[in-house]
């Protein structure tokens, strides 16, 4: 081809061409905002590369600088190494809240307390002026001497001195109400016992019964039938009168089988009485002549109305007294027992009583006022109360605190009750007291939480002084060994097995070791529980009347007593003008902060510095903290004690719900209070067959009541609203106690 004469200037180097300059800092597209943070983000980036090496300090350096001047150097750390902080055991990089910081303020003011200026005397005492004996009360010689030489009953109380002659002498219902621990049991029995053995002629157990005596829990009527053995049996007593006694969670073939035999008194539980008068045609009704309704108060909260109409309904059917000239009644004469005159009390003495004798312990002075409708009694005299104002976060070791300081003495040998909201929670804090620091030795007693439904599991611990779980008769105790070995802490709610609820009772009741017992209000009615030093409402009770009957377990007969409540900052505090300052004395009530309360509990001596109290009580929450991350069971305990503390919390009575306000909770602060660095993630909904084994009714397999379902996740305003409907639900239906096992 031609040369077309063009000239190619083509360079054939492989060297680059020149790069385009480009502005580093330039950015293009996205808002304007995002614009200007890349250009600064970059701009620094530029600079930090252009900076020397030389001049940045090593990365330890900068750590060690920062720690230097943040935190001061402690007295002998002579060590120039950086110091490094290494998370406990079981943390798995959680965040560790300081018990110390964001603690919510108390927004009352303590008030200056008053001293009592001269010791109050008892008011539920033994007469101490010799007006009265038991002899002239008009009992029977074999039985006055019995109650003073082995009971050691130098004389009545007051409500013994009123009633004992009238239910002796006349046929009429009564209705007797008197403090806690004035001898109320001794009130109804003296007079049955006393008449029956008057008898002349008789064929023994083969008499026929003469008594039927009802009472709330199975706990109560065990302590009943214990006070009858010892009546019977006293010396040339009426040994031939056969008490007998039938209530839930026992064998209903051996109890037919007792029945058959014969007896002259029946202690008996409402539910099983009503099935035995259905079901039992061994049980003679026809010559009953008394019929005591015991703590009628607790019967109908209990939600047993129903059962006890029925049963008046069948001993009117049933019952038929024939009027003679002897000892016993010509009719058959009812006696209403209870501590306050409620609506619902009055509604059960116009079904159960009439033309009855109202008998009261202290009737009004001349001039005062009658009493109101909802007739209040009141605390004993001697007993001194007091309220703690603690942080959620502390609650826990304030309770270890409490508990500290009770024993401060080794020589001292107190037996103190400490009260729960719920059985989880009991289950919860007896695991934490008794627990070894060794996890290791702990691993079997913390696996049996695992089966919720599995009562045998749950009622039979792990530790030194439990056997066998098919052993009978073994009570729920274990040495409190973050306390001090030789203390026994026991257990007891609703949920247990009868047998060791009984076992549990006597084993604390009959201790001459310094003693515990974490319990439900299953304990809080009725019960005479001897000695009993300290009486700790670690959750407060759910209506003022549980209050009264918890605190009257200490300074029984004269005896004194104390009893301090928990209550958060807040609303709670609310609760001290509605409840605690009623029917108390000037000089009676006192008030206490968490921090005293752990200073005295934990601090070695007065002169010990705040840091080291308080570092004291920081290590030992750590220490749970640790012991409950490293087991999952555990750790699930836990949970379901938080969960079901949190659903009892909005189950109190309607006039205290602003007091005990859900919102006002901080459930990450109280989660830490049962041992758990996180709040968990649901509230479950209780089971509307929770303490009756899984058991429903007949016919009640299609009946949807309380899912789990119906609960938000995070448990906000309206899945707290559907517990509080669904709770109210329960409690119509008689169900509520046995969810929180409380009877």
């Amino acid at each position: 081809m031609a040369d077309d004469g063009m000239d190619l200037n083509i360079n054939f180097s492989v060297t680059a061409p020149p790069p385009v300059s480009h502005n580093p800092l330039s950015v293009k597209g996205g808002r304007w905002t995002e614009r200007l943070k890349a250009k600064r983000a970059t701009k620094n980036r530029l600079a930090r590369s252009s900076k020397p090496a030389t001049d940045a300090p090593p990365e330890s350096n900068r750590r060690s600088a920062a720690n230097s001047s943040l935190k001061r150097k402690r007295p002998g750390d002579n060590s120039g190494e950086p110091r490094t902080t290494k998370p406990p055991p079981g943390a798995d990089g959680t965040f560790v809240s300081s018990l110390w910081t964001g603690n919510p303020e108390a927004v009352t003011t303590a008030e200056e307390r008053v001293e009592e200026t001269t010791p109050q005397e008892p008011s539920n005492a033994p007469l101490a002026d010799g007006s009265s004996t038991f002899t002239t009360l008009g009992l029977s010689p074999i039985l006055a001497n019995h109650l003073t030489t082995k009971l050691g009953l130098k004389a009545p109380t007051a409500i013994q001195r009123s009633a004992i002659p009238d239910l002796l002498s006349t046929d009429s219902d009564a209705f007797i109400q008197a403090q806690t621990g004035s001898g109320k049991t001794l009130t109804f029995v003296l007079p049955i016992v006393d008449r029956i053995m008057r008898i002349t002629a008789t064929e023994g157990r083969r008499s026929g019964l003469y008594a039927i005596i009802l009472a709330p829990t199975r706990e109560l009527s065990q302590q009943i039938y214990t006070v009858l053995q010892s009546l019977v049996h006293c010396k040339n007593g009426p040994h031939w009168i056969v008490p007998g006694q039938i209530k839930g969670g026992e064998k209903k073939k051996a109890e037919k089988a007792r029945i058959r035999k014969g007896m002259n008194i029946l202690v008996a539980t409402p539910g099983r009485l009503l099935d035995h008068m259905e079901t039992t045609e061994s049980l003679r009704l026809d010559a009953v002549r008394w019929l005591v309704l015991d703590e009628g108060d607790r019967l109908m909260d209990l939600g047993f109305e129903e059962d006890i109409n029925k049963i008046l309904n069948i001993l009117e059917t049933r019952n038929r007294v024939r009027p003679d000239d002897g000892p016993l009644p010509n009719k058959r004469v009812t006696v209403l027992c209870s501590a306050t005159m409620k609506t619902n009390v009055q509604k059960l003495g116009e079904k159960s009583l009439k033309d009855a004798l109202y008998i009261k312990a202290e009737p009004t002075e001349e001039g005062g006022e009658e009493a109101s409708e909802e007739s209040k009694f009141t605390a004993p005299a001697q007993l001194k109360q007091s309220y703690v104002i603690v942080p959620a976060k502390l609650r826990l070791v304030t309770l270890y605190a409490t508990l500290k300081r009770a024993f401060i003495r080794q020589t001292a040998k107190p037996k103190i009750l400490v009260f729960f909201s719920c059985s989880d929670s009991v289950n919860f804090h007896y695991e934490v007291f008794t627990h070894k620091d060794a996890p290791e030795a702990d691993t079997k007693s913390k696996n049996q939480h695992n089966n919720k439904h599995s009562k045998s599991t749950n009622d039979s611990k792990s530790s030194s002084t439990q056997a066998d779980k098919s052993q009978k008769n073994v009570p729920a105790a274990s040495p409190a060994v973050q306390l001090r070995n030789d203390i026994l802490l026991h257990k007891l709610h609703g949920s247990l097995a009868q047998d060791v609820r009984t076992a549990t009772l006597a084993s604390f009741t009959k201790t001459k070791n310094p003693a515990i017992l974490f319990c439900t209000d299953v304990a809080a009615r009725g019960l005479d529980l001897p000695d009993v030093d300290l009486v700790v409402q670690f959750d407060p009770p759910f209506s003022p009347d549980d209050h009264l009957h918890r605190i009257g377990r200490t300074a029984r007969a004269g005896r004194d007593g104390k009893a301090v409540m928990f209550l958060l900052p807040g609303p709670e505090e609310g609760y001290v003008d509605a409840v605690l300052k009623k029917g108390i004395r000037e000089g009676q009530l006192s008030r206490a902060e968490a921090d005293t309360v752990i200073e005295k509990g934990l601090a070695e001596n007065a002169k010990e510095k705040r840091r080291d109290w308080e570092d004291r009580a920081t290590e030992w929450q750590l220490n749970v903290e640790r012991w409950i991350m490293d087991d999952s069971a555990t750790k699930d305990l836990a949970s379901k004690a938080w969960t079901s503390h949190v659903r009892a919390y909005t189950t109190h009575v309607g006039s205290e719900k602003a007091i005990f306000n859900h919102k006002a909770l901080h459930f990450g602060h109280l989660a830490k209070s049962f041992g758990l660095r996180e709040t968990p993630s649901s509230i479950k909904a209780p089971s509307a067959d929770a303490g009756k084994g899984g058991k429903g009714k007949a016919g009640g397999k299609g009946k949807r009541k309380f899912d789990m379902d119906d609960i938000s996740e995070q448990a906000g305003d309206e899945g707290m609203k559907k517990m509080r409907q669904m709770a109210r639900a329960m409690e119509r239906k008689g169900g509520l106690s046995s969810e929180f096992n409380i009877g």
